[in-house]
């Protein structure tokens, strides 16, 4: 078969979870005989024009077609964000001339539902696989400004205020619509879709767009072939978001595991409990719970904490971190690291901690400690708890709990026996080969 994959952004521009998998999955394909060409987003803010510009280049052996268009150009930011006719056009013509059996989209963001729309007009199956929770929520975080876990659109004077805050094509009414309370913003959203706001003024139509949003995707997600979910938390609130369940199959990503090799023996206990956090460092991925927890503990000099990640991304939060950090013995920053040297990195780690405030999907780091039989301790939402309980790979606390966070640490630090028998309950991770055995049976169902 010849398959393209799309994705929201992709290597070397950026390497997160999506685009592990992205990768991933390509390789898997590409090792059971599959074409695969890979179409992404390099940029949606630069250039002075809204039509798209491409070039072509390969990455690992991978033909990449790279989009750059500027989207705050459009006539509609907001609603070209979910809905690009720039893009739709561009990738209408790259499916009629590449002729692919089916598109596989990994992220519809940057490009958005454009992936979708075009290979349906040129009748191509198309599967998706969330992610995230981009097709429900325009930030993809369900976690709203005020820092409230969301449950979708049901509200779109949230939305409006979400999107001001956190997107580019907004940001400059910031100013206008912070001091506005929620009542009156839900009044004007309300105002935005009666008919002749679509004459209105630009930043009316961009209301009306993304009080629109949740319909219009609803609709194209029912023209698509099928709807891979990693987690049953996230197919559940797709359903509750009006996607239709026979749409969607669960299927978990699973990991590559050549960086595994030569497989690591077992693991064995170290002096002071050596725990970690590995990811992103942003408010939503809580890593500052992690060391106010570990500021709390009876007996620190029986532990150590250090924090992995890239300090550059959210310069507001390093300095905070840094703050507590400098407040907090034995707490390091382990700085970021490639991907070879995972294995090294999760070799000196006992516990990795996962104290997300935002409703994680099924994160690959915690595969991937699992894998080098490192427990977890996760936040009780999301597919994390999902996660530790289809794994027996560690424990839960509640979302933002500081203290207990610290309590299950404490235990861990003064039984070690405890954090041995967490080791020995792991599961054999999932792997990516048995997720794409999932994928290449959709396939053929759709083709």
């Amino acid at each position: 078969m010849q398959i393209i994959l799309t994705v929201h952004t992709f290597f070397p521009r950026s390497a997160g979870g999506t685009e592990v998998y992205a990768l991933a999955l390509a390789r898997q394909l590409d090792r059971q005989g599959h074409r695969v060409h890979i179409v992404t987003c390099d940029s949606n803010t630069e250039g002075d024009a809204p039509e798209v510009t491409s070039r072509s280049d390969s990455w690992q052996g991978f033909q990449v077609e790279r989009l750059s268009f500027n989207l705050l150009r459009s006539p509609n930011p907001v609603r070209y964000d979910y809905d690009n006719q720039h893009v739709a056009r561009f990738l209408g013509a790259l499916y009629r001339r590449e002729r692919p059996d089916l598109v596989h989209v990994c992220h519809p963001g940057n490009l958005s539902m454009a992936v979708i729309t075009a290979a349906s007009e040129s009748n191509i199956p198309t599967v998706l696989t969330a992610t995230d929770f981009w097709t429900i929520c325009p930030t993809s975080q369900l976690l709203r400004h005020d820092r409230v876990l969301c449950s979708g659109p049901r509200d779109p004077a949230h939305c409006l205020v979400c999107t001001v805050r956190q997107r580019a094509s907004a940001a400059r009414i910031r100013r206008w619509i912070d001091p506005v309370p929620i009542p009156l913003l839900r009044w004007g959203m309300r105002l935005a879709r009666q008919p002749w706001a679509s004459h209105s003024s630009r930043y009316a139509r961009m209301a009306r767009a993304l009080a629109e949003r949740p319909g219009w995707i609803r609709t194209v997600l029912a023209s698509t072939g099928r709807i891979i979910s990693p987690s049953r938390f996230l197919r559940d609130r797709l359903v509750d978001n009006g996607v239709p369940a026979d749409r969607i199959t669960v299927s978990a990503h699973g990991i590559e595991t050549d960086w595994l090799e030569p497989k690591p023996g077992y693991k064995l206990p170290a002096g002071p409990v050596r725990f970690a956090t590995v990811g992103q460092l942003s408010w939503h991925k809580g890593v500052h719970l992690a060391v106010q927890a570990f500021g709390k503990l009876d007996r620190p000099a029986g532990a150590v904490l250090t924090l992995y990640g890239d300090n550059r991304q959210d310069p507001d939060y390093w300095r905070e971190l840094q703050g507590l950090m400098h407040r907090t013995p034995l707490v390091e920053f382990g700085g970021s690291f490639p991907h070879r040297d995972l294995a090294r990195v999760l070799s000196d780690v006992d516990v990795l901690l996962m104290p997300s405030l935002w409703y994680e999907n099924t994160p690959t780091i915690m595969y991937e400690a699992f894998a080098t039989q490192t427990p977890a301790i996760a936040t009780s939402i999301g597919g994390m708890a999902e996660l530790i309980a289809d794994s027996d790979g560690g424990w839960t606390f509640p979302r933002g709990d500081v203290e207990a966070l610290a309590s299950r640490m404490q235990g861990l630090i003064d039984d070690s026996a405890e954090l041995d028998r967490a080791r020995r309950r792991i599961r054999p991770v999932r792997t990516i080969q048995e997720h794409v055995t999932d994928v290449l049976s959709i396939y053929r169902e759709l083709i």
